[in-house]
């Protein structure tokens, strides 16, 4: 069978299971209105046929794309991005949603003080990608996900943020890639944002020159966190564990979530002491809730030996912040209190870089195929998040196999991987009980 039958075979039959499931509830790309699935996740199967169709879909452009088509639309495809900015900046959204949902591209210019032939080029652009819609010539309306983009969720800011500081961070990438002295680094003051802007992003958002950034990221990422958030919480039983310890908790919304969700269960968020204050104001509420020991805001270094027993240990985001040996040595830190409970879980929730390996036996075969499940889902995504993540922020992310190694190499033992429907997942690890692992 041929790689094309292939695909067309396992298209249809993915299809066709998606399409049992969602039957009463159908998405739709030229209505203003969102799908229930735009901040629900679909239930596991679906959610898989789901993850196949994308994959084989993408395989399929590529297969009957001529190789000088292919290789151009990938070398132009940052456009994308670049009429997105427009049309965020502009507040497109906004201004078609003013006027009954409908507008015609020489208001829309005249309003937005620019060109209309410019503005149309972009707008075409974006339609092709099913965001607005062109109901006929020259007339425009919101679908489902330019309406997203009407100021008041932060979707705007988030898109802002990827396609204006972000994007211009992205030629610098092969610059860094190219310099002996910084190729090797995961410094922020080595990397591509602070090529371009002279300073990593989190010290760039406090200075004058980045406050509309500051501005898109706090307001932006909150957003993009709903629907990460709603993963984490329901594609790990936490209800298992009578207390989670949260290393490095950040903001500590990962365990708000999860005490909203399980109320029985008792939370740990552990930071270092000047993010205590911030912590108080995430669980502005809850005061009681900490008065009796179901909520605990504690400071700890995650450089020092971990002193507090817990059932679970959650690191979020952690270990790619570090090089391999140094996040193996933080995770290394966790053994004194695993010890005092050898039965004590870690989850270690990154982002997986996803592989498409093809070897010469699967070249026929749909790409859906041959996906692992040790990997993060929504791999196309994932791949854009993985790369534009690390020329933002620094770090270095991984594949499952680096960051499974990277656990064992701290002495623990790799126990499952949690495929969460959402682009990252969880590594979890125990304690050995045998001395040789």
């Amino acid at each position: 069978m041929s790689l094309l039958a292939s695909l067309l075979n396992d298209i249809a039959a993915q299809g066709k299971r998606l399409e049992e499931f969602l039957v009463d509830d159908p998405p739709s790309l030229y209505e203003p209105d969102a799908w229930k699935y735009d901040e629900e996740l679909l239930p596991r199967e679906p959610w898989e046929a789901c993850q196949a169709l994308l994959a084989d879909c993408e395989q399929l452009i590529s297969l009957l794309m001529p190789t000088k088509l292919k290789l151009m639309y990938e070398s132009i495809s940052n456009n994308a991005a670049v009429a997105l900015n427009v049309a965020c900046d502009l507040k497109i959204a906004d201004k078609i949603a003013e006027h009954r949902g409908e507008r015609t591209l020489a208001d829309l210019a005249k309003d937005c003080q620019t060109d209309q032939h410019k503005l149309g080029c972009t707008m075409r652009l974006l339609t092709h990608r099913h965001i607005f819609v062109e109901v006929k010539p020259d007339v425009f309306r919101n679908n489902r996900h330019s309406s997203e983009l009407i100021s008041g969720n932060g979707a705007r800011e988030c898109c802002l943020l990827e396609t204006d500081d972000a994007y211009k961070a992205g030629p610098a990438w092969l610059t860094v890639m190219k310099d002996p002295k910084r190729m090797h680094s995961i410094e922020a003051k080595d990397g591509a944002f602070a090529e371009v802007f002279g300073k990593g992003v989190l010290e760039h958002i406090f200075t004058p020159q980045g406050a509309t950034c500051m501005t898109n990221m706090t307001v932006g990422v909150p957003w993009m966190s709903t629907i990460t958030v709603a993963a984490t919480r329901s594609d790990l039983a936490w209800d298992s564990y009578a207390t989670i310890c949260d290393v490095g908790a950040g903001l500590g919304s990962v365990m708000l979530e999860v005490k909203k969700t399980y109320p029985s269960v008792n939370v740990i968020c552990q930071e270092l002491e000047h993010m205590i204050p911030v912590m108080q104001k995430t669980f502005e509420g809850y005061e009681n809730e900490i008065s009796k020991g179901g909520i605990a805001l504690k400071v700890h270094d995650y450089f020092t030996p971990q002193e507090t027993v817990a059932d679970a240990y959650w690191l979020r985001g952690v270990i790619r912040e570090y090089e391999d040996a140094t996040a193996a040595q933080v995770l290394a830190n966790l053994k004194p209190a695993l010890r005092k409970n050898p039965k004590a879980r870690v989850f270690v929730n990154e982002l997986f870089i996803p592989r498409l390996t093809t070897t010469a036996v699967a070249a026929r075969d749909a790409a859906s195929q041959h996906l692992s499940k040790q990997q993060s889902g929504w791999p196309l995504v994932t791949q854009m998040q993985q790369l534009g993540g690390q020329q933002l922020f620094s770090g270095k992310e991984r594949t499952f196999d680096e960051i499974k190694k990277i656990g064992e190499s701290a002495g623990l033992r790799f126990v499952k991987y949690h495929r969460f429907r959402m682009f990252t997942g969880v590594a979890e690890f125990e304690l050995p009980t045998s001395p040789k692992l």
